[in-house]
């Protein structure tokens, strides 16, 4: 059992001091010394003090300062009583032996308090030394565990070290580097270029060029290398090498590593298949999206020319019935008559916007620096020439710069500010407002005006195909508008929301990426 802190054995009971012996042997010399200087007395008489010096000595050597003044004292009393005549007696008959007791008190005391400062001294040195083995037993232990640790993180890391000293061609690996060319830890590092025998011969041209212009002229190296083990495996390393020169800048010894990127390469390999294997997908995929739209190309055309031709029969048709028989047709005729003319002109609508919304992001996108706030300034201006009458406010900041298709981004601007111009017109004192703002580390461009809004419950019909929140006598239009916006948007790479409220205006903001995108 350890002994309890604060130097107790057990409770209320105080430790035994080691030096408690070796003072009762000192205060024990002096008797000794009595007893055999009286039986000497005879023959080293009058020497009063002669055992008693040297007794003093040891007892100080044994016991110390206590000790060394115990034996003292008892050796005065010892030698007064028994020895300094007369005999037997404290009486002093001759006034001399006073100076005797007292030199013997400071030789003695003097005894007492070198050997206390000699044993305190050994007693530091012995603690200092322990100290210091203990250190060094410590010092080795992290030693040790650091050694341990290296190995083991190259065992993990796949990594070994070498060197090479180029003065007696000593090669030195270490237990990872077996471990990676397959070699038997029995056998002597292999020598260069011995060595060559673990790689491909390609791999060994560029390794061997690498290591000969370190050795000679100390450059250092990384050389990915595939090593053909002695099982006829193979791997892949990473050799790495650096030189150390003497003053004079000769090389003395090359060191380096080496790490097992097996699995990298692999890796590397699995992404190469992966990519080649997405880019045939892609261009799989990319020829599927174009014979698409060669298809809507088709479609398209086939509304265009096959779909207008029946339209214009049904419109004239129409409209030779109510200029050649239109007084002998009564009223309700005449308006049946007219609504076929109107839904025929609409349906015409409806195909000019179905092929202006499959026509808006054909082509390759053609990235040039764009003038927005010209753009928007001549847009609003046009607006106004054709609508004379209406007198609008309108705020476009300067400066507002893009970078994509101008003749895109012209006609994002015309649905915009056409939308703008239209929803405003029933508001008091129509405003329209072209700015730019920050948001999400973004730059969005703006269009806001204080017309009819919307409510954004339905916000998500917007940009769909011929989706209207509002109603055809109150606002005329197809719907396709917002939807192409949207298109070219996207074909930008960019982003737009809205934002509205009923009765308030509406808000369109959109943002455009400054890196092209390939058209399909």
């Amino acid at each position: 059992m350890n002994s309890p802190p604060g130097g107790l054995q057990d409770r209320g009971r105080p430790a035994r001091d080691p030096d408690n012996p070796r003072l009762l042997l000192a205060v024990f010399l002096p008797f000794l010394a009595l007893a055999l200087q009286w039986l000497l007395w005879p023959w080293i008489a009058p020497f009063v003090w002669f055992l008693f010096f040297p007794t003093v000595f040891f007892s100080a050597r044994l016991g110390g300062l206590r000790g060394g003044l115990a034996s003292t004292v008892l050796s005065v009393g010892m030698v007064w009583y028994f020895f300094i005549p007369p005999q037997l007696s404290w009486a002093v008959s001759n006034p001399a032996n006073l100076w005797s007791v007292g030199l013997f008190l400071v030789m003695g005391y003097l005894f007492s308090d070198t050997q206390e400062r000699l044993r305190r001294a050994q007693r530091n040195t012995e603690a200092a030394l322990a100290e210091t083995c203990a250190a060094k037993e410590k010092i080795a232990d992290q030693f040790n565990d650091s050694v341990e640790a290296l190995q083991e993180a190259q065992r993990l890391a796949g990594i070994g070290n070498w060197a090479w000293d180029l003065r007696n061609g000593r090669h030195t690996w270490s237990e990872e580097i077996y471990l990676i060319y397959g070699r038997d830890p029995a056998l002597p590092a292999a020598v260069y270029p011995e060595v060559q025998r673990y790689f491909t011969p390609e791999s060994w041209a560029n390794l061997a060029a690498a290591i000969e212009k370190g050795r000679v002229e100390g450059v250092p190296y990384e050389v990915d290398a595939e090593v053909v083990r002695p099982d006829g495996s193979h791997r892949w390393i990473v050799a790495r090498g650096d030189a150390m020169r003497d003053a004079e800048g000769k090389v003395l010894r090359l060191h380096g590593t080496v790490q097992d990127i097996t699995g990298r390469k692999q890796a590397e390999e699995e992404i190469r298949h992966l990519n080649a294997d997405l880019e045939r997908r892609v261009a799989e995929r990319t020829a599927e999206l174009t014979a698409a739209n060669r298809e809507l190309d088709s479609f398209a055309y086939a509304v265009s020319h096959d779909l207008r031709a029946p339209l214009r029969a049904m419109s004239g048709f129409s409209q030779a019935l109510i200029e050649d028989y239109g007084g002998q047709l009564q009223v309700e005729a005449k308006v049946y008559l007219e609504q076929i003319d109107l839904a025929s002109r609409k349906m015409n609508d409806l195909i000019d916007g179905l092929l202006a919304l499959s026509h808006s992001t054909r082509g390759e996108l053609q990235y040039d620096a764009v003038d927005l706030s010209a753009q928007s300034l001549s847009l609003l201006a046009e607006l106004a020439q054709g609508d004379p009458e209406r007198r609008v406010k309108w705020e476009v900041e300067a400066g507002l710069q893009a970078r994509g298709d101008a003749r895109m981004i012209e006609a994002v601007l015309r649905n915009l500010l056409g939308n703008a111009w239209k929803y405003s017109m029933h508001a008091a004192a129509p405003r329209i407002r072209v700015y730019a703002e920050e948001r999400d580390g973004a730059r969005r461009f703006c269009v806001a005006d204080n017309g009819a809004g919307f409510d954004m419950a339905h916000a998500n019909r917007l940009f769909q195909p011929f989706q209207r929140l509002h109603r055809q006598d109150e606002f005329p239009g197809i719907g396709i508008g917002l939807a192409t916006v949207r298109r070219i948007v996207h074909h930008h790479g960019g982003v737009i929301e809205a934002r509205g409220e009923l009765g308030k205006g509406a808000t369109f903001c959109f943002s455009l990426s400054e890196t092209p995108r390939e058209a399909v």
